[in-house]
């Protein structure tokens, strides 16, 4: 079985292509890492996320009291209704999320990338240790401030900045409609969890890319240099092979300049016999005379 002519092609270089495989694994580790300091860094986007709870509550609150006592209704008046705090933690939510947070947390700590930093605020709808991102069917008056970033110390400390905001915020508010301090809202602290490793970006994916890439660039250029020097050399044959069959080639008789004949002896006896002499001009007196006296004799 013959082998494929592009295999042939690859084989005879070879070394090319070793060279282009290395070039290409050169590339792809920077394109997957870089130095920094020294130490070899991964390039791939880290996510880290932290959250501060806070227990959205009032001073009335009966969390902790086991038996709400009766008390004597008067004529005349109605009962105190109890908001559900539950229902407002969801929207104390998206108010933590807005841009009114967000502004008052870049004043503290700083402006937040675009791409890579956020603040997030969710309810608490499961156990301690479940994950909102496949929520319970519980209502908790329970708010967490969450904090994004590409480090663990800047994710904890965007949380806490963006929980410190929202309290100053809702008592602010408060402040402003004037409410009396037993009909408050109160933001209590529970707790301050450590930043956790979000869901990065695959660091294999760019090496991969790069180096299959680099390298069939190298593929491409051997392919495009034996193209070259295939047709160079089919050139360099056509005009040796024009050469040699112009060599070959036998001279054509009617080309060839015309050949005067020399005059042959018959031609020339009859001016002898005239007694002429080619380019010695007319024949003399003296030897007229001469050649009668030898015809006489």
């Amino acid at each position: 079985m013959e082998t494929p002519k592009y295999l042939q092609v690859l084989w005879n270089y070879k070394w090319v292509l070793v060279l282009g495989a290395l070039v290409a694994a050169v590339a792809a580790f920077f394109a997957g890492f870089a130095i920094v300091n020294g130490q070899v860094v991964s390039r791939a986007q880290q996510t880290w996320s932290a959250a501060t709870t806070m227990l959205v509550t009032s001073p009335a609150d009966r969390l902790y009291q086991a038996e709400v006592p009766g008390v004597p209704i008067q004529q005349g008046t109605s009962e105190p209704q109890v908001i559900d705090l539950a229902s407002t933690a969801l929207v104390y939510a998206y108010i933590l999320s807005g841009d009114m947070i967000q502004d008052a947390v870049e004043a503290e700590i700083g402006a937040l990338d675009d791409e890579t930093e956020s603040i997030t605020a969710l309810r608490r709808t499961t156990q301690p240790t479940g994950d909102e991102r496949f929520p319970g069917r519980l209502s908790l008056p329970v708010l967490e401030a969450v904090g994004t970033a590409e480090t663990a110390d800047r994710a904890e400390e965007i949380s806490r900045a963006a929980a410190a905001a929202f309290t100053t915020y809702v008592v602010a508010q408060q402040e402003e409609q004037q409410l009396a301090p037993e009909l408050r809202v109160l933001l209590e602290p529970i707790g301050a969890s450590p930043a956790v490793e979000g869901d990065s970006s695959n660091p294999a994916i760019p090496v991969v890319v790069t180096f299959v890439g680099v390298f069939l660039a190298f593929v491409v250029l051997v392919f495009i240099i034996a193209g070259l020097r295939s047709r160079s050399a089919k050139r360099k044959a056509a005009r040796a092979e024009k050469a040699a069959a112009a060599a070959e080639e036998p001279v054509d008789e009617t080309d060839a300049a015309p050949v005067t004949p020399a005059k042959s002896t018959d031609d020339v006896a009859p001016e002898a016999e005239a007694g002429e002499l080619v380019g010695a001009g007319p024949p003399s007196r003296r030897s007229g005379r001469a050649s009668r006296e030898d015809e006489t004799a």
